[in-house]
């Protein structure tokens, strides 16, 4: 059986690593690393991102997808219109001012880009 005494020095000096001269260096070659690695791996994932995009979008437009939507657009535009013409009297809009379904959607959009920026400028005041 090994001695006591021995095997506590023996778990001291494993436990304490000793100091290196060259330590501080090592540890900056070490984060040289890591840095270099994280660009290449920056690069690697945009890289795939935009490989991926390129295939969603070459396979949304294949499907028909676009056609569909300029359909869907187009029949929500002539209901927009035919409500807006029924709920709006003439005498409200100014001359030569028409509304139709592209207006109020723009106008909808702009609206939730707005609400978006005013969010986005609160969270940052918080």
């Amino acid at each position: 059986m090994a001695e006591v005494s021995f095997e506590a020095r023996l778990e001291r000096m494993f436990a304490q690593a000793p100091a290196m001269r060259d330590g501080e260096l090592f540890a900056l070659r070490v984060l040289e690393r890591l840095d270099r690695g994280w660009t290449a791996r920056r690069l690697l994932i945009g890289a795939m991102g935009a490989v991926g995009g390129v295939v969603g979008a070459a396979q949304l437009l294949s499907s028909g997808a676009v056609g569909q939507l300029q359909a869907l657009g187009a029949e929500s535009n002539a209901f927009v219109t035919q409500h807006l013409a029924q709920a709006i009297p003439p005498s409200v809009l100014p001359a030569g001012v028409t509304l139709n379904g592209q207006v109020v959607f723009m106008t909808l959009a702009l609206a939730v880009v707005a609400a978006g920026l005013g969010i986005a400028r609160a969270i940052r005041e918080i």
